[in-house]
């Protein structure tokens, strides 16, 4: 599915879809059918699939995916791959209909992250900062709006930075 579904009510829905489990199909244990997501977690599901899809390797759509070999083909410094990771996020991610606007992207060690866990004293916000900077691999969260209004954060998983 690529697009909102506008049922008879006229109200956009975010859809549905077959649940994926690290790429394979999912069966429901009390129906013996198989699984099924439905509206925002059928569309994260979808973008963690378009993101975890190298760009161009769908024969069909040839724009599908998210472009990882980039990132680290050029000696460019960290800040300049962090740009080069959002702007291709912006990219693969609004090329599903069902995302009016990317409200931002950030990095598992920018200050934003951290407001996801207000619990956490400056020195562990610092020296969780510090490790994946050192580790190099980095979670990259996307906030969208959807066409139906609704906010999602979608991790986009370890990016090499």
């Amino acid at each position: 599915m690529t697009g909102p579904i506008v049922p008879d009510g006229g109200q956009p829905s975010l859809g549905r879809s077959l649940q994926l489990d690290d790429g394979d199909l999912v069966f429901d244990d009390h129906t013996g059918d198989l699984a099924q997501v439905e509206q925002l977690d059928a569309l994260s599901q979808a973008l963690r699939l378009a993101i975890g899809t190298q760009l161009g390797t769908d024969r069909l759509n040839a724009q599908f995916g998210f472009d990882r070999l980039a990132v680290g083909a050029y000696a460019y410094g960290l800040h300049t791959r962090k740009e080069y990771v959002k702007m291709q996020l912006v990219r693969c991610v609004g090329l599903d209909l069902r995302v009016r606007d990317i409200r931002e992207v950030f990095f598992s060690d920018d200050p934003r992250a951290f407001e996801q866990q207000p619990g956490l004293d400056a020195a562990t916000r610092d020296r969780i900062a510090a490790a994946v900077r050192a580790s190099r691999e980095y979670t990259v969260f996307v906030v969208v709006e959807t066409v139906t209004s609704q906010p999602l954060t979608v991790d986009a998983g370890g990016t090499l930075a």
